[in-house]
């Protein structure tokens, strides 16, 4: 969209700082009644002590405020992670001052919740900052970088969401600089972040530090990738491949719903994820998740995630999902759509994009059909069910999870697959998923969207009724349908025993074949890092070890006799005895008991995503047409056989593991 703007660099305590006009919407809505302009709160943030992750925020609230007095509130959450994280547990010494008059401590109403005294004058409101939690919803700073996040750094006042704010950034380190979605206008003691109302500032992170910052335009709108941190990757490789990115999403509705765009990624050891913003993402990746192609593809997937939600539930979005209320639970059916089906288009478009390739889409496609269907909690809950419980199940997942659970983002990439095949066999071959949301934007633009809106683009777009699709896999919990995918793309979705992944000479073996169907229903935690332990992490349903009455924290001391240390010695030592009953000494709460257990043959199956031989020229052409690349010649490689002691878990805020949570 081809929107004047003028930039320009000015210099402040903090270092440069980069001036773009104020982001642009689409559709364009009719223009509100004009209200009168609000003096807005001025915030500065300094650092106490950076080494000890303390920093100082002083708001200058004004006059018209609170001249009948005010309360000053906390967020509990921020939008895009349904949990609630009480952000006032790193606040304290709150502190007010009415114009030159004497401090005093506000007095706190509930834990999130601070009453300012009437004033006819502005007052200073300022507070203690901890921030020492590296995550995309949470607020860290240290020697080398500070990140803060609007939810998690600044009090808004009660009935006044609309009042602007003006953010600036002081006595930090001289070289670091700012990066934000942020415009940058002048302020009454200077340059200042102007943000537009609360929404707006909880929506628009910072990133401070020894920033590299990597620029581009793509159809009329400006783009800005921060990199912070040391890593071993190709930093001009990441930001060519997150141009071919944006530009395949803003092709597919039509350009940009904006002027400036702006990446902020992190590198830390063992971090991950992402959190969607209106004009901006916050991005974390492991410094040294680059040794392989793989790396670069993993990231690759979690930047088109986050910019595809610019449309996808930053401005299409459940009117449960905005404006938002920061002090209780919002809960929403769409979860799904939202996040699910953002989890197929971000692999969908990098494949368009040609950034990533079809095998590694196929592998992690497998992959989360294989979790699926091995996950006993498949038959308890819908992934709209699983939507609306995410704030107290999806986030706070127990031992009891995988029985009882389902992940509307693994899940919901899935019901998403079969629907864009729906769509592609109902339309012929010219509609599918990407003219769904393309429509959708084009109904609904920056505003509301209902389960209602969805059903009726489906219709239209593929002539079938939805309800059976729904009935099945978005209100139901009918086991996933691969029908659809194998009959428009020439693909196959095989399934694999346990006892067929064995190597070629392994499958020569009667023995190795005949350990490899072994199976009780016990699970073990995944080994990493040095665990191993032999202590049960979840049990079966109907399985020989659920009715032999095993449970969740028990450890196996012994099978048949033999001592058992750890779970690899535990499932070796079960697999002794298939076909048959093994002895097991179990230790439980303090007490020792012995439990005859039944090893049968292993239900369990593990997908892969193969191109059919028999595939038509039509399913090919298909094929290219829905992922732009070739049809595949060679059968795509197996996912990772599941060991014994493995377990889909829930996910984490993002959901898939390549991803990372948010």
């Amino acid at each position: 969209m081809g929107v004047a703007k003028s930039l320009f660099v000015v210099a402040l305590g903090v270092g440069w700082f980069l001036m773009a006009a104020e982001p642009a919407r689409k559709p364009a809505a009719p223009a509100p009644p004009a209200r009168p302009s609000l003096v807005p709160i001025s915030v500065v943030v300094r650092p106490i002590a950076l080494a000890q992750h303390e920093l100082q925020v002083e708001l200058t609230l004004p006059a018209e405020a609170v001249k009948e007095g005010a309360v000053a509130a906390m967020a509990a959450w921020t939008p895009g992670s349904y949990l609630i994280r009480d952000y006032a547990r790193f606040v304290d010494r709150v502190e007010a001052r009415a114009g030159k008059g004497e401090a005093y401590a506000p007095e706190k109403l509930d834990k999130q919740r601070w009453r300012i005294r009437a004033s006819k004058q502005a007052v200073t409101l300022s507070y203690r900052l901890f921030a020492n939690e590296l995550s995309v919803r949470t607020n860290h700073a240290d020697q080398d970088h500070a990140f803060l996040t609007g939810a998690a750094a600044f009090p808004c006042l009660e009935g006044q969401p609309r009042r602007p704010y003006d953010v600036r950034f002081e006595d930090f380190p001289a070289d670091w600089t700012v990066a934000t979605a942020l415009p940058l206008q002048a302020g009454a003691s200077g340059p200042v972040y102007r943000a537009a109302n609360f929404d707006t500032l909880v929506d628009s992170p910072f990133e401070l530090g020894r920033l590299r910052v990597r620029t581009w335009e793509s159809m009329g709108a400006r783009f800005e990738f921060a990199f912070q941190g040391a890593h071993n990757g190709d930093e001009a490789r990441i930001a060519a491949a997150a141009q071919k990115l944006v530009e395949a999403a803003g092709g597919l509705f039509g350009g940009f719903p904006f002027d400036r765009y702006v990446f902020l990624l992190t590198f830390s050891p063992k971090a991950g994820g992402g959190l969607e913003h209106r004009n901006s993402t916050a991005l974390l990746g492991d410094p040294f998740m680059f040794d392989k192609a793989d790396g670069y593809h993993r990231l690759y997937g979690l930047i088109s995630h986050e910019f595809f939600h610019v449309w996808n539930v930053k401005r299409m979005r459940d009117p449960a999902l905005g404006p938002f209320d920061y002090a209780r639970e919002t809960p929403t059916r769409l979860l799904w759509f939202h996040e699910g089906f953002t989890d197929y288009m971000d692999n969908l478009l990098a494949l368009r994009a040609g950034v990533i390739p079809w095998s590694f889409v196929a592998k992690e496609w497998a992959q989360r059909w294989t979790d699926h269907a091995q996950r006993p909690g498949r038959k308890e809950q819908s992934v709209s069910e699983a939507s609306f419980d995410a704030w107290i199940r999806h986030y706070k997942p127990t031992e009891f999870s995988a029985n009882s659970t389902i992940g509307y983002y693994d899940t919901g990439s899935l019901v998403a697959l079969m629907m864009d095949a729906k769509l592609r066999q109902g339309s012929g071959g010219k509609a599918g998923l990407p003219e769904l949301f393309a429509l959708l934007w084009q109904r609904v633009g920056d505003g509301g969207l209902t389960d209602a809106a969805i059903r009726d683009a489906y219709r239209e777009l593929s002539g079938l009724d939805p309800a059976p699709f729904w009935r099945d896999f978005v209100d139901g919990r009918g086991e996933l349908d691969p029908t659809a995918i194998q009959q428009v793309a020439g693909l196959r979705f095989e399934a694999k025993a346990p006892w067929e992944l064995l190597s070629p000479e392994d499958q020569k073996d009667p023995d190795a074949v005949r350990r490899a169907k072994a199976w009780t229903g016990l699970v073990f935690a995944p080994r990493g890092n040095g665990a191993d332990a032999p202590v049960i992490q979840n049990v079966l349903p109907d399985s020989p070890a659920y009715r032999a009455g095993l449970s969740y924290g028990a450890e196996i001391l012994a099978v048949d006799g033999w001592r058992t240390p750890n779970a690899t010695e535990v499932q070796r030592r079960l697999a002794d005895a298939f076909p048959g009953k093994a002895e097991v000494l179990l230790q439980e709460r303090g007490r020792v008991r012995l439990v005859s257990l039944e090893v049968l043959e292993n239900p369990a199956r593990t997908f892969r995503i193969v191109p059919d031989p028999a595939a038509t020229d039509a399913q090919k052409e298909a094929f290219r047409a829905w992922t732009g690349q070739a049809f595949p010649s060679v059968p795509t490689l197996l996912v990772r056989p599941r060991d014994p002691g493995d377990q889909p878990v829930p996910e984490g805020d993002h959901g898939p593991s390549a991803r990372g949570p948010k």
